[in-house]
């Protein structure tokens, strides 16, 4: 029996809920660094994982966190979707919350 090869796409859409932003995401490249190539005034300070200034709220879709993000969020954060978008790579399409007034 031959097992049938579909390539994964090569990038992925993220929508900010709210609004009419959407950017791609290159496979291979973080949430937030895609974010700021398209313009996205995207909160961050460290780029590391290590300060949470980039976290938002995954409403929709899959993702491959890099680091586990219990470090910097606490219990209620995770349990409500909170992500961290310096280390966070897809594996789908996104919907993502995010407070653009910090």
């Amino acid at each position: 029996m031959f097992k049938i090869f579909k390539p994964s796409p090569t990038s992925y859409q993220v929508k900010l809920a709210g609004s009419d932003t959407e950017f791609s995401v290159q496979r291979g490249e973080s949430l937030l660094s895609s974010a700021l190539s398209a313009g996205v005034q995207w909160p961050f300070k460290c780029k590391v994982g290590s300060c949470g200034t980039c976290k938002c709220q995954l409403l929709e879709g899959k993702i491959k966190p890099q680091l586990d993000f219990s470090y910097v969020l606490d219990g209620p954060e995770i349990q409500q979707g909170y992500i961290l978008a310096c280390q966070t790579m897809l594996k789908s399409d996104l919907l993502v919350s995010l407070d653009l007034d910090k």
